[in-house]
């Protein structure tokens, strides 16, 4: 286990005055080629590589990107996190979404635990080995349902170069604008060292 960049920023959006984008930029996370690939909390930046997962875990990366799966607590009775799909079935391929797309309730997410991979790729959605963004549900420790986004490179047939490269997560259940967040954006900003962070108080 280890911890994933010890500092990422907590981003206050104007329009949101009770939220906060939880953005861990700069990860770069490696997807091992493995079937047990790397687990990932997304509310600490925690990862695992144990084939006992990650409690608390959110989502499992496996074989290079080939496959991803929301099973990364193998304690927990039911997932925290749904993908953003091309479908309702938890097996339906993610939906790459575009800078400026947005990410919400209305957004087209599966129930239960679920993967994408073969034999439902995920690909040609993405292209391997090129940067994309996939859309997610996440529902937080302190049981909010939010709304994220991630920046991977997910690779095809178990090959090498798969990474996890950022994410940002709207704290309140608000909608969430896909990419970096701008420059402009109110800043509540506070870095965070150890994985440990702060968070607004309501």
């Amino acid at each position: 286990m280890r911890h994933a960049l010890t500092s990422f920023l907590i981003l206050g959006l104007a329009a949101m005055a009770q939220g906060a984008v939880l953005w861990f930029p700069r990860q770069d996370i490696p997807i091992p080629t493995t079937f047990v690939g790397v687990s990932v909390d997304l509310e600490t930046g925690t990862t695992s590589v144990l084939a006992a997962g990650l409690p608390g875990g959110d989502i499992n990366f496996l074989r290079g990107g080939g496959a991803v799966t929301n099973d990364a607590d193998q304690t927990a009775a039911a997932p925290s996190l749904q993908l953003v799909r091309t479908g309702t079935s938890n097996v339906d391929p993610l939906r790459q979404l575009g800078i400026g797309d947005t990410v919400d309730s209305t957004s087209t997410v599966a129930t239960g635990f679920g993967a994408s991979g073969d034999p439902n790729s995920h690909f040609p959605e993405f292209t391997p080995g090129t940067p994309g963004y996939a859309g997610f549900s996440i529902v937080l420790d302190n049981n909010t349902t939010a709304y994220g986004w991630m920046r991977v490179t997910l690779q095809d047939t178990n090959q090498t170069g798969g990474l996890i490269h950022e994410w940002a997560i709207e704290d309140s259940g608000g909608l969430i604008t896909v990419g970096v967040p701008e420059p402009s954006t109110s800043l509540l900003a506070i870095l965070a060292l150890g994985g440990i962070f702060l968070r607004r108080r309501r």
